[in-house]
């Protein structure tokens, strides 16, 4: 009966590990980005990226008077660039990707307990504020960058000094010089022969 008992807890727990560790079926994954709200953010991601793009030309072109047919061409390539992202990057597009990962990264217990997490108050709270959040720390994070940025550059500058001054044979010359070569001792005198 003992042996019986071990069995059939073995295999419950066998089967509850096993249902731990399983992979999540495509409809709960599917779900949580639902929940997620992933579409929108990715939506709000590519809007973001628009903008960018945008700022970056700006930021290029900065101090440069264009005429109208010029920024007429730098117009038509923002949209340019705006269609091509929008066209690889839509959901319709990443969600088969994304639901794959998911599916070789989490198991369906993890993808219920995200489900769980997110339906709540506090994880809706966490979708729509994380973006913000990540947004205000990239903010600050950059504001760091910019402050080391010239130190980095002083640094990156005084390091080729370093590294020309050691491969300039010149200063090399004047420790090669300071040393005085051995002195040669002269050859050993070859015996001579008795005079007649």
């Amino acid at each position: 009966m003992k042996l019986v008992m071990t069995l059939v807890l073995a295999v419950g727990a066998s089967q509850a590990a096993y249902a731990q560790d399983a992979k999540p079926a495509e409809a709960s994954i599917r779900q949580l980005f639902e929940v997620m709200h992933s579409s929108g953010l990715l939506d709000a991601y590519l809007t973001q990226i628009d903008g960018t793009v945008r700022a970056s030309m700006q930021q290029a072109l900065a101090g440069q008077q264009l005429n109208t047919k010029q920024k007429k061409i730098l117009e038509d390539m923002g949209r340019e660039i705006g269609s091509l992202v929008k066209a690889e990057l839509n959901w319709s597009a990443i969600e088969p990707v994304m639901i794959e990962v998911y599916r070789n990264t989490f198991s369906q217990h993890e993808v219920d307990g995200m489900l769980t997490f997110y339906r709540s108050e506090v994880g809706q709270a966490v979708i729509a504020k994380l973006p913000t959040a990540m947004q205000k720390s990239m903010t600050s994070i950059q504001g760091h960058v910019k402050t080391l940025t010239p130190r980095i550059a002083q640094l990156e500058k005084d390091t080729a000094a370093q590294l020309k001054a050691a491969a300039d044979p010149q200063s090399a010359a004047p420790s090669a010089q300071g040393a005085q070569a051995p002195p040669q001792t002269p050859p050993p005198a070859s015996p001579q022969q008795p005079q007649r």
